[in-house]
Formats: structure tokens, C-alpha cells, sequence
């Protein structure tokens, strides 16, 4: 018995590093893509609900900090990050600027997918435990809160994708809330 405990702690190592490599692949293709714009479509599944609400509109993404998500329908609303701005307009309280070196329950939010675009793994390493399945054709990375703090609120973040692409962003909120952002190229 004890041999075959010895090989396994041999082998799991391995299996550790192959995962790891998979993953640094994956960063460096998203890192090499020095622009993105796509369409979007976005579920929220909410408790207080019945039917979920849907959303659509487009993103942009420009190494190595820019982000913005410009939803169309069904009325239109704005968010833009750049370096360490987030800009939100939205139709009920027109346009609004944070610092997200002042509002660190915020920045997580927003490096979880610029981060991730950007091939970022050290950013996301300080915010989330990283957790990769697949392989560079056909992948799915699993982002857990570090923070207390932040975990009251999110449960997980999980990005689906296949190559260099971002396929899908879902969020699971503490509360049991949901949202599916579907991303397809323009």
C-alpha cells in the first residue's frame, strides 16, 4: 500500500504542472491580443425575480487597461475602466467617476475580466485563487475571492473560453444570485 501511495504523491505533482502550463499558455494567448470588440448578451437570474433579465450590447478591450461594456437593450447603460478608472453612466443617474484604488470591493469586479483578457495572471492571482480545467482549446477558469470582505458577496466567477477567446463570464453572488454574460465576435 504504501508504494502505491508513493507513486500517486509522485504523480499528482505532474498532473499540478500540466494544469499550470495549460494555464500559462492560455495567458499568454489572451496577452498577445491587442484588441477586442464583441457582442454580448447577459442573463441575471435574480431571487426577487421570476424571469431573468436580459441584456445585450457590445465590449471593447484594449491592452493593457482598457475595458468598457456599452449595453444597448433594453436601455442603455455604460461602464469603463481605464488604468484605475471606472466611469458608470446610465440613464437614472447620468455619469459617475470612482478611483478603484478608493473602492477595492469594486476592483476585484472589474480585473476579473480585464485581468483575465489581459493575460494578467499575477493581478488575478492577488485577488482570486485560481482554479483551471481544460485545456488550451477548450478551457473554463474558476475565480474564488481571496478577501473575506469580497467573498460576503461573490461566490465565484467563472470564465469559459477556447483559445484566445473569452466565450463566457458567469457570476454566482453569495446570495445565490447569477448572472451568464455569453460574448460572440463582431
Amino acid at each position: 500500500m504504501k508504494r502505491w501511495a508513493w507513486l500517486l504523491l509522485l504523480w499528482w505533482p505532474l498532473g499540478l504542472s500540466a494544469a499550470d502550463e495549460a494555464l500559462d499558455q492560455i495567458m499568454r494567448a489572451l496577452a498577445a491580443v491587442p484588441a477586442v470588440q464583441a457582442a454580448f448578451r447577459e442573463e441575471k437570474t435574480l431571487a426577487i425575480l421570476q424571469e431573468p433579465l436580459v441584456s445585450s450590447g457590445m465590449l471593447y478591450y484594449r491592452a493593457p487597461a482598457y475595458l468598457r461594456k456599452q449595453t444597448l437593450q433594453p436601455q442603455p447603460e455604460e461602464y469603463e475602466a481605464d488604468d484605475h478608472w471606472l466611469t458608470v453612466e446610465t440613464p437614472t443617474d447620468g455619469r459617475r467617476q470612482f478611483d478603484l484604488n478608493g473602492y477595492p470591493q469594486l476592483r476585484p469586479f472589474v480585473e476579473a475580466i480585464r485581468a483575465t483578457q489581459a493575460g494578467d495572471r499575477t493581478t488575478l492571482e492577488r485577488y482570486y485563487r485560481l482554479d483551471f480545467q481544460g485545456m488550451p482549446a477548450d478551457w473554463s477558469l474558476r475565480l474564488t475571492p481571496r478577501e473575506p470582505e469580497f467573498a460576503r458577496y461573490l461566490t465565484a466567477i467563472v470564465i469559459r473560453g477556447h483559445a484566445a477567446w473569452i466565450d463566457s463570464v458567469e457570476t454566482l453572488e453569495a446570495d445565490g444570485d447569477r448572472s451568464l454574460m455569453t460574448v460572440n465576435p463582431r
